[in-house]
This record gives structure tokens, sequence and C-alpha cells, in this order.
């Protein structure tokens, strides 16, 4: 049950079964089943093993019993006589790995040496044309994969698994690169500027001063330092300097030196568990829930009445009709 063409092929062949040789003076001892040589003088050793693929001229000359090996390419080899399981394409040698192209050795078992006079030497290491290499430290056995490329593109997320997973990725639509937790919280770095994604947003937390008209603490008012300082609890001693946050008041003067900055809008996203009640933030802390039940409805609107403003007002401290009551001039 033996396919035999060429001069001289299997010219020693007494046992086997299944096998199908092409090619003059090739698998001269066979002697084993389920074999396929093609080419001049391809597997003239080969006796053993079976299951074994060569194609190509002067191919296989070095195996003898191993078994289940692939070997394509004029002059393509294994590294032993014994070796299984190894495949070789092109003018490449292998030892239980995978050779491709001309001059690659895979020297190690369960190894991959891809491209021209690419080497492998140890089992499990990996080498694509001496760009992509990977190879298991001898002491810590810990996996090292290195990467030798001008630039390297990656189509998806690359992924950090462990106790708490990453994946960095870059988002199609914004074109930012983008750090994702495991717990959906993300952080992202862009090129160029656009409203919403600010670098540095220039924003500080404060507490506001005890007794302070929240109801005028609107998004663009200006407030002053009051000189004293508070941690995220309120609480005024044994202060963290990480935590120190400045008290501030509404400016009330004209040209005022202790001016600190402007009230911005509420902030809308997730506050920390010990910051949920927001104690802090100037612009969350006059919402009409919390001033209802002290205020009744017509003292609300009296804040914004023009009579109750012209105290606030620089340009009326300065006014003719202010001084008059003091002039010596008046009669």
């Amino acid at each position: 049950m033996n396919s035999f063409l060429g001069y001289h092929v299997a010219l020693y062949s007494r046992t086997g079964s299944y096998n199908v040789v092409v090619g003059g003076e090739s698998a001269l001892r066979l002697a084993s089943s389920y074999n396929c040589v093609i080419g001049y003088s391809s597997a003239t050793s080969l006796v053993g093993g079976g299951a074994t693929t060569v194609v190509g001229a002067l191919a296989g000359a070095t195996i003898v019993s191993g078994r289940a090996n692939t070997l394509v390419g004029c002059a393509a080899d294994v590294g032993a006589g014994n070796v299984e399981d190894a495949v070789a394409i092109g003018s490449a040698s292998s030892v239980g790995g995978v050779a491709i192209g001309a001059g690659a050795t895979a020297g190690g078992a369960l190894s991959l040496a891809i491209g021209a006079g690419a080497q492998t030497a140890s089992e499990g290491e990996i080498n694509v044309m001496n760009r992509v290499c990977g190879y298991r430290a001898a002491q810590s056995n810990k996996y090292t994969l290195e990467l030798n490329a001008d630039l390297t593109r990656l189509g998806g997320a690359l992924s950090f698994p462990g106790p708490s997973s990453w994946a960095v990725f870059g988002d199609v639509a914004s074109k930012d690169l983008v750090f994702l937790s495991e717990d959906g919280v993300s952080t992202r770095l862009t090129g160029s500027f656009r409203p919403g994604v600010l670098n540095f947003t220039g924003q500080h937390r404060c507490r506001v001063a005890e007794g302070e008209d929240l109801l005028a603490l609107r998004p663009g008012a200006v407030v002053v330092a009051t000189g004293a300082y508070c941690d995220l609890d309120g609480c005024e001693d044994l202060l963290d300097v990480d935590e120190a946050l400045p008290v501030v008041t509404l400016c009330r003067r004209a040209r005022d030196p202790r001016v600190f900055g402007v009230q911005p809008p509420a902030e809308h996203s997730p506050a920390p568990a010990h910051e949920k009640q927001q104690p802090h933030s100037p612009a969350l802390e006059h919402s009409p829930e919390k001033q209802q039940p002290h205020a009744p409805a017509h003292e609300k609107q009296q804040p914004h009445s023009p009579e109750k403003q012209q105290p606030h007002s620089p340009a009326l401290e300065h006014s003719p009709e202010k001084q008059q009551p003091h002039s010596p001039a008046a009669p």
C-alpha cells in the first residue's frame, strides 16, 4: 500500500505502509508508515517515526527516526535525527519548533523563528525577523517580549491583567488615548484643545465661611480668602497639607487684595464617599432644597433685588450721594 515514483526511490525499503515517495534517490531506507516525501534526494536517511512530510530537493537529510515533522523547501531540515513535531519552511532548520525563512533556525523545542536568518536557542523562544523577540528568563522563569520597531500599531486595546486590570486604547471618535480601569474609571490624553476637555482646569476646592449668603455665590461671583483653612471634613485643627482648603467669602469691597478667584458652576461628577455631603463647594451648597425650610418665599427673591445689591457694588461706594452727608460744604 505504498506509492513510489522515481529512480531508486525507497531503494532499500522493506516495511511500512501508506507512504508516498516521489523523486530520484529519495527515502532510500524508509521503514515506517504515513510518510510523504517529494523531491530529489530528500529524506535519504529516514527510517522510523512516521507521519512525516518532506517536500523539496535535498530536504530532510538529517532526519532518521523523528515523527510528525513537516519540512518544506530546498534543504529544509531538522537539527537532529530523532526530532519530533518540527516545522521547517524554506532553507531552514528546526529542532522541535517552527522555522520559516531562508537560514532560519528554531533551536529549541516549541520555539518559533520567522524570517531570513532568524534564530532561537531555548525552549519557547520567539524570534520574528529579529524585530519581535520573546524568551523566558532562566532565573525568574518570567517571559519577556521585546519589540524592536520604529512605530508599533495596535488594532485593539492593550490589556494589563492583574488585581486591578487596565486597558489602554485609542478612541476612534475623539482620537484620544484612553486609560480605562476595570471599574470603568478612565483618564484621557488629548493632543489638541477642545471645549470640555481640559488638561488643567485651574479650579481649587474651597469652603464657604459660616453665615455667608449662599444665594449670592452664583457662578461668576468673586470670592476672597478669609485667611482661615480647614480640611475636607471641615476641621480646622491638625490640618494635613494635602487637604488644607482655604475658607472664602463673597467679595464686598472694590479692589480687595484678598481676592481668591471666581465661583465656578456646580460640579456634576461623582464625589468620593467622604465628600458625598459636599460641604466644601460653594456652587453646591445653595441648592433650593437646603434653603426652603429656612426662608419664606418672599425673602428668597430679596438677595436679587437692586436694594440688596447696592451695598456690594463698588460703583455705589464712590457715588456723590454717599459723600454729600459728610461734605463740609453742606448747610
